[in-house]
């Protein structure tokens, strides 16, 4: 989530239009080294995700929609999250990171990852 995040801008809506964007399918999974790598490109920047060991490949599409779900019905008030809220949710009260998340963010160059 936080990569997403720091990506989009340290916005909600825009966090929420990443996540629909991946969870559209809109990413591949491919094998490099002995390690699988989700790479999509998000916003004209290429974004590479390596899963977990011990992820089945239908693992990333659900914490997707975890993510969508947490968006969307995560506000205070049950609904969306404003900017606000998903701040708050991505840092904790000294402004570190808790996302688990291990994401890269870089310009595809020459098509590697």
């Amino acid at each position: 989530m936080f990569a997403i995040w720091i990506k989009a801008g340290k916005t909600a809506a825009a966090t929420l239009t990443l996540v629909e964007a991946l969870a559209s399918g809109e990413y591949d999974t491919i094998t490099q080294g002995g390690a699988r790598i989700v790479s999509a490109n998000v916003a004209g920047k290429q974004f590479t995700y390596e899963l977990p060991q011990n992820w089945a490949n239908s693992d990333f599409p659900e914490v997707l929609r975890q993510l969508y779900k947490l968006l969307t019905t995560g506000g205070v008030s049950g609904g969306s999250m404003t900017d606000a809220e998903l701040t708050t949710f991505v840092t904790d009260s000294a402004g570190q990171v808790t996302s688990v998340t291990k994401a890269r963010f870089a310009h595809n160059a020459g098509g590697r990852i």
